[in-house]
């Protein structure tokens, strides 16, 4: 593996330098700045000057200076068409892997870094890192959490989204970058499906013949848009229904018609494909477990340490048990 320097040594001084000097990091992470954001930057500056340095390193093939930290700044600068910026310099310039390292480690990932645009970054240090996304392990996991102080959950959700194709993946990074603000492509979705998808392209790849992984996520957005489907964790019902199939528990052809229905009709809910081919099954496997339960407590329970009340209570409950039980068999 490539090694990366865990220590940001800086010049002794703060120097002022041109802006004309600067460049921005092309692998900056966060890919959109906030107009509003840049006019409030903008008075700040005006009223109290540049209260933080930004933070650069030398490029040595011409000796320009890249942004690591504060291209909000540096474009607020641009724009009041000050010369020139406080900026603190490395000793060193970075390899391109410790370059992208260190803009993890001095942001720590702020807010305004979007999800998608850091996922783009994690691919970017895996191709540096000469690793093949699709065959990662858990040592991979690691590495890649030390040089992005990122956590394993976080890697495995940018990892997810990945995992989709680029005309999947590019509806939502554009969605970020323009900051368009509607109910229908939440990011959750993509994560929801991933698994199912994962599934439906084990069990029945055939499916994807007729829906590709684009007509999958496009049907699952306009339901959530038209309010078909309300939470994000009611996918979570395709899940159980593709597992309980994957296992041999339901019929794969059933749950595939029922899966061409969801993804073609737009009234076809979660639920109903649920309802329609894995409902009895888990609530066989529920009744299963708390009978087995109840059985075990039944044999352990010291009926004589009752008094009589109790005990007409506790024989009532199972007279009506048996009712029960003889009604349905």
């Amino acid at each position: 593996m490539k090694t990366v320097s865990p220590i940001i040594e800086y010049q002794d001084k703060i120097q002022d330098l041109s802006i004309d000097k600067i460049e921005i990091n092309p692998y900056n992470p966060r890919e959109r700045f906030n107009e509003e954001e840049e006019d409030e930057l903008i008075d700040s500056i005006l009223t109290k000057g540049i209260l933080n340095p930004i933070i650069v390193y030398k490029r040595k093939l011409d000796n320009r200076y890249i942004i690591l930290d504060g291209e909000r700044r540096f474009r607020a600068c641009r724009k009041l068409n000050i010369d020139k910026i406080p900026a603190r310099i490395l000793v060193r310039e970075p390899t391109l892997l410790e370059n992208l390292s260190l803009m993890f480690h001095i942001h720590n990932v702020r807010q305004e870094w979007t999800e998608f645009a850091i996922s783009l970054t994690i691919k970017r240090i895996l191709e540096e890192l000469g690793k093949d996304i699709n065959h990662l392990n858990r040592a991979d996991i690691l590495d890649l959490s030390k040089i992005t102080s990122l956590s394993e959950y976080r890697i495995s959700k940018y990892l997810k989204y990945l995992d989709y194709p680029d005309e999947v993946f590019n509806i939502f990074l554009n969605q970020e970058i323009n900051q368009r603000k509607r109910e229908g492509p939440d990011p959750d979705i993509l994560l929801e499906m991933h698994k199912p998808i994962s599934d439906m392209k084990l069990i029945m790849p055939d499916i994807l013949k007729s829906f590709s992984v684009k007509k999958m996520i496009d049907a699952c957005i306009k339901k959530k848009e038209e309010g078909v489907i309300k939470a994000n964790k009611e996918f979570r019902l395709i899940a159980q229904s593709l597992t309980a199939a994957k296992n041999n528990e339901i019929d794969v052809d059933t749950l595939k018609r029922n899966l061409v229905n969801f993804f073609s009709n737009i009234e076809y809910s979660p639920e109903r494909v649920y309802h329609e081919t894995a409902e009895d099954l888990f609530h066989f496997k529920h009744i299963k477990k708390n009978s087995e339960y109840f059985l075990k407590e039944l044999k352990l329970f010291d009926f004589e340490s009752l008094d009589q009340q109790k005990k007409q209570e506790v024989l009532s409950i199972l007279a009506e048990i048996l009712i029960v039980i003889k009604q349905t068999l």
